[in-house]
């Protein structure tokens, strides 16, 4: 393939393809600009020093191997150099956090809405998470707020405190510490909402109707009874168990980073908060896909034998409609429990809501 006359003025392909690339390096040298300067204002000088160091070795051997007519000078083969590593090391620098938040926006955490029928009963079972999108806690208020409306009683999710059992749900389930601290904590970083902050607005409804609204959870006696029974039957359960305890223990002991991360997002920094935004819902994202798809140790215990005793309830209550509030990890569980006592359970029909999003903040026109 020959060059286009250098007369004409025109660029021959080599040509093109390297200003198609050097536009590519310079638009994604662009979007990472923000990332950088929110990071820390020593992070971009710091990807510009490196470029420039490392540039020194490259515009050298670039020469040596592509220019050995020495067409061009040394000078300005490091400046090309330097300005090509600067773009690639900042888009290398923010790439991890663009693609954080393009998994949230598109293959996002869902929880499902479904109804269940036995021909007899009907439930409708709203899956949910404990820290995730406000727009999704307006939805499930409005949707359970209909379901009052329409005769439901309400089951909520929340295993209930009971001296026996405290200590063990602390130290065993929550891993020496308090869940409700922690997601309140996360909901701050990730720029979301705590479940239960949301639901206080039921409270009016709840004390002048407690009958139509239940505490349906077991009891941490309930759980710890369970897994001393599981933990008899099987030693090797009761080993993973403690294993899995102990690897919790040291990770909150070494959390160092993590204090830390959550320190730089909340020092006031309305850049930090959002990086640290982006960042935290990506991540929760995907740790709780991956959750979903391998079982925990203490499965049996959390999951399993609470489904059990939600099926049980389910039926043995009077009321005919079932508006059930639990994590949607128990669907499939509490489904197949209810096929246990009557084959006749089935899905009616499914709906999918997104639970986690970016906050959406809106700036109108100044007043004054």
């Amino acid at each position: 393939m020959t060059s286009v006359n250098d007369d004409s003025g025109r660029l021959n392909l080599g040509q093109r393809i390297a200003t198609v690339i050097w536009f590519l390096f310079g638009a994604g040298f662009l979007l990472a600009l923000p990332v950088l300067l929110g990071l820390h204002p020593l992070v971009l000088p710091g990807v510009l020093a490196l470029a420039a160091l490392v540039a020194a070795p490259a515009a050298w051997l670039e020469r040596l191997i592509f220019d050995r007519a020495r067409r061009r000078s040394l000078l300005r083969a490091w400046i090309r150099c330097a300005l090509a590593l600067a773009f690639a090391f900042s888009i290398l620098a923010a790439a991890p956090l663009y693609a954080l938040a393009i998994v949230v926006g598109l293959d996002p955490l869902l929880a499902p809405q479904a109804v269940l029928s036995n021909g007899k009963k009907t439930v409708l079972f709203q899956g949910a998470v404990h820290v995730g999108s406000e727009p999704f806690y307006k939805a499930m208020i409005y949707d359970l707020e209909h379901a009052l409306s329409d005769g439901y009683v309400i089951y909520y999710e929340g295993v209930r405190p009971d001296p026996a059992g405290d200590a063990f749900f602390r130290d065993v389930v929550a891993g020496g510490g308090s869940l409700n601290d922690e997601y309140k904590a996360m909901s701050k970083v990730c720029g979301l909402t705590f479940q239960g902050d949301y639901f206080q607005l039921l409270k009016p409804q709840i004390l002048e109707h407690p009958d139509r609204h239940v505490a349906a959870d077991v009891t941490t006696l309930q759980l710890k009874q369970e897994y001393e029974r599981l933990a008899a039957a099987d030693p090797a359960f009761a080993k993973k168990v403690q294993a899995s305890v102990e690897e919790t223990r040291r990770d909150k002991k070494d959390a160092g980073a993590m204090t830390q991360f959550f320190a730089w997002a909340q020092d006031g920094d309305p850049r930090h908060q959002s990086l640290a935004g982006v960042t935290c819902r990506g991540a929760m994202t995907l740790l709780l896909k991956a959750k979903g798809e391998k079982p925990a140790v203490l499965d049996p215990v959390i999951l399993d034998f609470r489904n059990r005793q939600l099926a049980a309830r389910i039926e043995a209550a009077p009321q005919d409609r079932i508006y059930v509030n639990y994590g949607a990890e128990h669907l499939k569980g509490l489904l197949a429990e209810l096929r246990k006592a009557d084959p006749h359970w089935k899905v009616r029909s499914v709906k999918w809501m997104r639970a986690m999003q970016a906050p959406e903040t809106l700036r109108g026109e100044t007043i004054e």
